[in-house]
């Protein structure tokens, strides 16, 4: 006989729920990827490819937005959404923070704005991430680039805005800010050949191929636009004068 057991006036403990580190939703946009940042990049490919290879056909040409909780993206973690991207036949079109649950504000309707007018646009909290077409692989991030931040990519990188001290830029192929560089940046990565150019070049670190230059190795004004690049066993910084030497020119 089974003796009856007296009911507890306490709760049980409910084991809590593991979150997935990638999950896919559908939306009016397209699809959407809801990447946790505090998992893995090896775990975010595994939920992602899982998630896609159960209806691959479904999926494919789909137009894929990326949202991020809880931090940014982990390193190395957008080189390999890229790749799920080629072989799924997706297209990255952005990546940005996830609206968390409690984040209720309505969404800023446009406002129309007279030519010359002063009135500033809603700054932006994360960066905006656009594939661009075409075969060269471009990546074109409107900024700032805030400190945490690491963007990784196997093309070129274009950032309209400044990338902020302690956010990190990597890419194969070279790199175009259109703003301060103030973080670290790493160019030609794998390769023989590569620039880092902006508009104010006042970095952390910079890296081109294999070299290293660290802060302070430019004594150009600060305000002016510059080129670095490696020149036998050195990294050389120079006044951008609006045209690439040949040799970088081909690189592109």
């Amino acid at each position: 006989m089974i003796s009856p057991q007296l009911a507890s006036d306490e709760p049980s403990e409910v084991p809590p729920v593991e979150k997935p580190a990638a999950i896919l939703r559908g939306n009016a946009r397209g699809l959407e990827i809801v990447v946790d940042a505090r998992a893995t990049p090896d775990a975010i490919a595994a939920a992602v490819c899982t998630r896609l290879g159960e209806a691959p056909a479904f999926f494919r040409g789909s137009d894929v937005r990326v949202r991020v909780e809880d931090g940014p993206l982990p390193g190395g973690c957008l080189a390999r959404l890229d790749d799920i991207a080629a072989r799924f036949d997706l297209r990255i079109l952005e990546i940005g923070a996830a609206r968390r649950p409690d984040e209720s504000a309505p969404i800023p309707q446009p406002q129309a704005m007279a030519v010359g007018s002063e009135a500033a646009l809603p700054p932006i909290s994360e960066p905006l991430i656009v594939e661009l077409p075409g075969e060269s692989g471009t990546r074109v991030i409107v900024g700032p680039v805030r400190s945490g931040v690491i963007l990784d990519h196997s093309g070129h990188i274009v950032i309209f805005g400044d990338v902020n001290p302690g956010a990190e830029v990597r890419a194969e192929g070279n790199i175009v800010v259109l703003g301060r560089l103030r973080g670290t940046a790493h160019a030609g990565i794998g390769r023989n050949i590569g620039f880092i150019l902006a508009l104010q070049l006042v970095p952390q670190q910079l890296r081109i191929c294999r070299m290293v230059a660290r802060a302070g190795d430019s004594d150009r004004p600060a305000g002016e636009p510059e080129l670095a690049y490696v020149a036998g066993d050195s990294i050389i910084v120079e006044r951008y004068e609006g045209r690439l030497p040949r040799s970088l020119a081909q690189s592109i």
